[in-house]
């Protein structure tokens, strides 16, 4: 059976120039007095978040890099289109729980979680949570930088990892002008760019290869289980690939970084609606064109390039427009993530070191973080062999390192112990690093391990060192 091949349109590139170019004026102006020496108006954007900006940057974050070139592309191309329709419902589930939550975390008032996780573990939980965080973060970063490398190669056809390193650079520059309050508003202007670009160029696939019958004709032929419900997965496949995310957005700093920024817990819930309603309709929208893409163009490309090949099917503008969302949704995330754990490094490990340090420094360090990290983010490039695999690992290191000890500080704080958080955290990285050295023993994924160790070790050594 003959699949058609990927040949890169450059044109395409003059659309992604001019969104870059409207990202940097974005950073530019986001520059202020105020940012530049205070670290709370550099990472909360001065606390006034609107709905409309935190619903823009609640989408912007969770739909990056992963979402176009890792767990919802990937596996509608190697598996089939529900499971990656489904794989979304992991983050309703979250968004709900979240929304719930939002008030009681507005109301400590913290600009990172690792100060949240403070309160209840104390000092020295900070300090190893801080630096849990900022390694599931950089881990983060740097699928984003791997998947804008794609999508600049479906455009010039030029070495992925050359472009990998170009957009490495310029995701740093995004984020050191102008901290939260340039992130936010790239997110606002990129989400309106995401919505275009999948409208025009979803339109004009489905319409010029032939509609629904044709997808019903090409899966008969090469992937007969594509579009049946499990696609042949079984009820662990389903909780192996989508606990990371669900558990990921329950612990994900960013999420609580925002929340913290808004200007009321008005804003944060309605913020949470539409990025609820954003999620329902954006991401089984990059579903159904990445499933089409594994029809339409086979072994032909990777896994990770089902979405993005097929911005090359369409006419150059139109193409370009499904570019620049992906850019958009890539740039976004990788902002966020790599601001984060500068964040961590800055407020919560360089001061707990420096305890007099000035608002100024810490500002620099944050900035100086973005710069050397984002670098180090390539470099974790060389220990994962796809977008996917280090996807799951930084969501798990999150997942089963941070989450159950920053729940149970927000919700439940009197019912833990410093000892039983350090234990929780510890335990978890320990065993996610662990287990993925080993190679997954007896078939298990990492998470499915490492989060209920996790949880239990929170619990048992929190009953055992708490006094009555």
């Amino acid at each position: 059976m003959e699949f058609a091949k990927m040949v890169p349109q450059p044109k395409m590139l003059i659309v992604i120039a001019l969104y870059f170019v409207i990202v940097f004026i974005f950073a530019y102006l986001a520059r202020t007095k105020q940012n530049r020496q205070s670290i709370k108006d550099f990472a909360l954007a001065g606390k006034g978040l609107g709905s409309f900006v935190l619903m823009a940057t609640f989408m912007a974050l969770w739909m990056g890099g992963g979402a176009v070139a890792g767990s919802i592309n990937s596996i509608a191309y190697t598996t089939g289109l529900f499971p990656s329709i489904c794989y979304a419902s992991g983050s309703i589930l979250a968004i709900v729980i979240l929304f719930a939550i939002g008030p009681l975390v507005r109301k400590r008032g913290k600009m990172t979680t690792a100060a949240l996780i403070e309160d209840s573990y104390g000092t020295g939980a900070r300090v190893i949570s801080a630096v849990i965080i900022a390694l599931a973060s950089f881990s983060i970063v740097s699928y984003q930088l791997r998947a804008m490398g794609i999508v600049l190669n479906a455009t010039t056809g030029f070495d992925v990892d050359t472009l990998t390193v170009i957009s490495c650079v310029a995701i740093i520059i995004a984020t050191a002008s102008g901290g939260l309050s340039s992130v936010v508003k790239i997110d606002a202007f990129s989400v309106i760019i995401m919505l275009v670009g999948l409208v025009c160029a979803g339109a004009y696939v489905y319409t010029n290869i032939g509609g629904w019958d044709w997808v019903m004709e090409r899966t008969a032929q090469i992937a007969p289980k594509g579009l049946t419900f499990t696609a042949g997965w079984t009820a662990r496949d389903y909780l192996a690939n989508y606990a990371p995310g669900f558990l990921l957005a329950l612990g994900d700093q960013n999420l609580y970084q925002r929340m913290a920024a808004a200007k009321e817990d008005k804003s944060v819930q309605i913020g949470m609606i539409g990025w609820a309603l954003g999620t329902i309709i954006v991401l089984p929208s990059v579903s159904v064109l990445s499933y089409i893409g594994r029809l339409y163009f086979g072994g032909n490309i990777i896994a990770s390039q089902s979405f993005i090949a097929l911005s090359t099917v369409c006419p150059w503008i139109v193409g370009g427009l499904m570019m620049a969302s992906c850019t958009g949704f890539i740039l976004t995330t990788g902002n966020s993530y790599l601001l984060a754990g500068a964040t961590n490094i800055a407020t919560d490990v360089f001061t707990h070191f420096k305890k007099d340090a000035s608002e100024s420094q810490v500002v620099f360090v944050t900035k100086l973080t973005i710069v050397i990290c984002g670098a180090a983010s390539l470099f974790l490039l060389k220990f994962f062999p796809s977008i996917l695999a280090i996807q799951y690992w930084s969501m798990t290191i999150a997942g089963a390192g941070i989450t159950p000890s920053l729940l149970a500080s927000v919700v439940c704080p009197n019912k833990v112990t410093k000892w039983g958080g350090i234990a929780s955290m510890v335990g978890g990285t320990a065993l996610t690093i662990g287990w993925e050295m080993a190679g997954h023993p007896f078939g298990l994924a990492t998470v499915l391990v490492a989060f209920p160790v996790s949880v239990i070790l929170l619990v048992v050594v929190s009953a055992i060192t708490k006094k009555n």
